[in-house]
């Protein structure tokens, strides 16, 4: 019976193959077998010619030669491997990045060389491609791209939407990436050319016979058809079919992909549309539609969402063939009538990474791997053959020791890939993840980010994440969509432009007793640093704050590393004031106990009323005016409704007005500014937890920070100067009435029963002040920013208290809003593009430690789940940096828990004897959790799931 969806490709039903090749009869023996018989393997026979003799080759194919991916390939060869450049740039820095894109240009270059070795040139022709945006949202990303790629020296352009449909001849896209040298080529001639090619010049093929076992050493022995084979070295170039012989079972996913082909086109008909039928398009959805002209004149067109291999059905191959015919009649309606004759779809393996493995097979010396293409097997299999073939042919003992010593640094020359899910429950995972990929192409279409969501969660010290590195731009339309993750902006693409008032005119208003630049409502960290730094670059700066600084305020007081404090030139006179330097940080969670140390980047728990001073009095010293104790009664604003300034209310009552451009809420949470301006508000939770600190004197404890969670509750404890510090507790909130109502003695029993060694450090402590204590406040996102206002600190987005990260939030928005204001202060069209930008990159670094932090804020105990996970993560200790990096704030959690991870999680638990159904349907929900928060974020949902 065959397998869904295994029907020949229109290529193939074109030009039949030859008569079918003999399987193995017997027993063989040869310098190096090659197990595949696709392009991987015949390129990398055909190249081996040129150092061995011909007879010591022999070629493997468990059915026919191209009868895999290669006969079903659409045969545009486009450079590009491992997502966008922007993404490969921040992930590898900018000279690898080069190095990468430059080694699939010289992938396409050896296509080229191969077919025009060939003898009828396989319908090889040169054309351009695009890489077309699907939303409005993706242009700018694609923009992004090009002009990366320009200042790494490769030739690229943007193409406006005007400029696309001029090109591509269809009117469904917002610009586009334009590649304008690239290769397209009949891959089925490809594959059948190099056969002839191979046999004639003496290399042994034997079709229908499946390799069963590899034994490494040296010998290699391969069992083959019942027969053994003996060689020196061998290749598999098996792609999505290498989990069959046991191998990369947990290093890659084989995923199903779909063609279909129309008739002839008529020439009246294309000029219709306007194309030509030159060059090859993809769009930049994660599973995105891909079309080129064949040399006999018909149109592919393909895409649709991938299929999991081990789930492929007939109904689910039917569904996506009728979707691919109406997105066909969508893209190019004049062609509605040409009917589509062929449909077929090809299997192909995706790693998480989205780079190849190409390197010797663990555990198994002298056999080679080269494959999971990531959907860019025709280039890069074209390559790795020049590639291999002179290390392959080396007469060297094959056993030894670093194999790959003579080939290039590439990040995919390397044996293996990071870990994919596996099983039926890693199955189902999966596959829900490629519905949710797809379900997501579909969600608000003008403002969609093409990221895939955050897993939700093990809550324990991380939250929902990614399934890859962080990136901004839409997926690399050249690869297979499994393998998609960029980090979700939930901020709109299309923010209107922001209408700014001219220059204040001294003396122009006589009713106005002050004229400045900018008020900033709000004088501690976030209102103070962006007022030194705004001052500093020469604008007038306005400050005020209702309250009588420096007071407390609801904190964690931890600020995270030097960085923020350095950067903002104030870490010195922190330290100077007695605040110790925190070099280690002890975590405690149920019985799981972990350390982590800083030596070079300690954080620091400042008092408030210390940081605030410190930070109001630089802003003092750079020239901006502030008055605490002023409120802030309401804004100002010009007839078009633009805010203008504000009315401030002095301690004595009496009102005066204050102009300025730009008025910039830095009030909290609770924010005025925010409520004045009606600030959309989206994402919006509450905590689970109350908080509760109390400051102490009279005792010096360890400079470090101890962080405990027993059961529901949390403690922790961190020295703020010499011989004081703050003892914070975090109780759900439904048990915090009684915790508030205790006196000291009673507060430091809680914290002695949920820690005892908290306890033991506080307990000679003499208190200083009344309890503090926070309840039910909120956690959000605010739109930003509008004509004549912004929002800066907590009054624009502000986490749950639990993470510990609201200081150097702060500190970075801050920072991120004053380079746009001084870049742009003169420029009101540039400035509304820069602070829709700051937007954009607020929404897009803050969401994944967002999530993280509604699921840590939960008031319940750590799940079996969380406790599976933090099993998974004390064995490996990268994993564990990972985790101190999330806490520390230098890392998203989308870097720490990764879909591998939670299927460990789930494996650890059923290994353990608990019900696998139970344990997988509990993975699902998380999932679920993930997708419905991506869901949310991208339509600005009013609260958060």
């Amino acid at each position: 019976m065959s397998r869904p969806g295994s029907a020949a490709s229109g290529w193939q039903r074109d030009d039949p193959r030859a008569a079918r090749l003999p399987a193995l009869a017997g027993d063989e023996e040869a310098s190096v077998v090659i197990v595949g018989g696709g392009l991987a393997g015949l390129a990398l026979a055909y190249q081996l010619t040129n150092h061995l003799p011909a007879r010591d080759i022999l070629v493997l194919e468990a059915t026919e030669v191209g009868s895999g991916a290669s006969g079903h390939s659409t045969g545009i060869v486009g450079p590009g491997v491992g997502g966008p450049i922007t993404t490969l740039v921040r992930r590898y820095g900018r000279d690898r990045a080069r190095t990468m894109f430059a080694a699939t240009l010289d992938g396409i270059a050896a296509l080229r060389r191969l077919a025009r070795a060939l003898p009828d040139g396989c319908e090889l022709t040169d054309g351009f491609q695009l890489v077309a945006a699907s939303a409005p949202a993706h242009a700018g990303s694609l923009r992004r791209q090009a002009q990366t790629l320009r200042d790494l020296g490769f030739d690229a352009s943007y193409l406006d939407r005007d400029g696309t449909t001029e090109r591509l001849g269809s009117g469904r896209y917002h610009g586009a990436l334009c590649y304008p040298d690239v290769a397209l080529v009949n891959p089925w001639l490809l594959v059948q050319a190099l056969r002839a090619a191979l046999l004639t010049a003496g290399v042994r093929i034997a079709e229908d016979t499946p390799v069963t076992a590899i034994t490494g050493g040296d010998p290699v022995t391969v069992t083959a058809g019942g027969h053994r084979v003996r060689a020196r070295r061998v290749a598999l170039t098996t792609d999505g079919f290498t989990t069959g012989l046991g191998l990369f079972t947990r290093n890659v996913a084989v995923i199903r992909t779909h063609v279909l082909r129309t008739g002839p086109v008529p020439a009246d008909l294309l000029a219709r549309t306007g194309w030509d039928g030159r060059g090859a398009a993809i769009d930049s959805r994660s599973f995105f539609n891909y079309l080129r002209m064949t040399a006999r004149g018909r149109l592919l067109f393909g895409g649709g969402p991938a299929l999991l291999e081990p789930r492929v059905d007939e109904r689910g191959i039917a569904a996506v063939r009728d979707r691919l015919v109406r997105e066909l009649a969508t893209t190019f309606p004049a062609l509605a009538d040409v009917p589509v004759t062929d449909f077929w779809s090809g299997v192909t393996a995706s790693t998480f990474d989205r780079l190849p493995i190409v390197g010797p097979v663990p555990g198994r010396p002298g056999v080679w791997f080269a494959g999971a293409w990531c959907g860019h097997g025709l280039a890069l299999s074209a390559l790795t053959a020049e590639l291999l073939a002179p290390r392959l042919a080396d007469r060297s003992d094959p056993t030894a020791a670093d194999p790959t010593a003579s080939l290039p640094e590439l990040p995919w020359l390397r044996s293996t890939a990071g870990m994919m899910p596996t099983g039926r429950i890693g199955n189902l995972l999966l596959a829900g993840y490629l519905r949710g990929l797809d379900a997501a192409d579909k969600i608000a279409p003008a403002r969609r980010s093409p990221t895939p969501p955050a897993l939700a969660g093990p809550a324990v010290l991380a939250g929902p994440t990614e399934l890859s590195a962080s990136a901004t731009e839409p997926p690399d339309p050249a690869r297979e969509p499994l393998a998609s993750a960029t980090t979700h902006s939930p901020a709109s693409a299309e923010e209107p432009a922001v209408a700014w008032p001219g220059r204040p005119v001294a003396g122009g208003d006589p009713a106005v007793e002050q004229q400045v630049d900018v008020v900033i409502v709000g004088a501690r960290v976030a209102g103070s640093a962006l007022a030194a730094r705004l001052a500093a670059a020469g604008l007038s700066v306005a400050v005020f704050d209702r309250g009588d600084l420096p007071a407390p305020t609801l904190s964690t007081h931890i600020l995270h590393g030097t960085e923020d404090l350095r950067t903002e030139g104030v870490y010195d006179t922190v330290v100077a004031q007695g605040v110790p330097p925190l070099h280690d940080v002890w975590v405690r969670l149920d019985d799981v106990k972990l350390h982590f140390r800083h030596p070079d980047d300690p954080g620091l728990c400042p008092p408030r009323d210390v940081l605030d001073q410190i930070l109001l009095d630089r802003a003092v010293a750079a020239g901006a005016k502030t008055s605490t104790g002023t409120a802030v009664v309401g804004l100002r604003r010009g007839a078009d409704g633009t805010v203008t300034g504000v009315t401030v209310q002095r301690a004595d009552g009496s009102v005066r007005d204050v102009s300025a451009r730009l008025v910039v809420g830095a009030d909290g949470r609770n924010s005025s500014v925010a409520r004045w301006v009606g600030a959309r508000q989206y994402l919006t939770a509450r905590s689970e937890r109350a908080l509760l600190w109390r400051y102490f004197t009279g005792v010096r404890i360890p400079p470090a920070l101890l962080w405990h969670r027993v059961g529901v509750h949390i403690v922790s404890i961190l020295p703020t100067g010499p011989e004081d510090f703050v003892v914070i507790a975090q109780p759900p909130e439904r048990l915090q009435g009684e915790l508030a109502g205790r006196k000291v003695a009673g507060f430091l029993r809680h914290v002695e029963s949920v820690s005892p060694e908290v306890g033991h450090l506080a307990a000679s402590g003499e208190p200083v002040g009344d309890l503090h204590r926070v309840v039910r406040y909120p956690s959000f996102f605010r739109q930003p920013f509008g004509p004549g206002w912004a929002l800066v600190g907590d009054a624009g987005h502000a986490k749950d208290a639990t993470l510990g990260h609201g200081i150097n939030d702060a500190l970075r928005n801050a920072r991120a809003l004053a380079a746009v204001l001084t870049a742009h202060w003169e420029r009101p069209a540039a400035l509304s593009s820069g602070l829709a930008r700051w937007a954009r990159d607020r929404d897009r670094a803050e969401l994944p430690n967002y999530w993280y932090g509604q699921d840590i804020g939960r008031g319940g105990t750590v799940t079996a789940m969380e406790h599976a996970f933090l099993a998974g993560l004390q064995r490996n200790p990268r994993a564990v940096g990972r985790l101190d990096d999330v806490m520390g704030d230098r890392l998203d959690a989308d870097r720490l828990l990764t879909l591998p991870r939670l299927v460990g999680a789930v494996a650890h638990r059923v290994t353990g004897g608990e019900p696998a159904s139970a344990v997988g349907r509990e993975a699902v929900d998380l999932v679920q959790l993930a997708w419905a928060r991506r869901r949310a974020a991208t339509r600005h949902d009013p609260s958060a799931p």
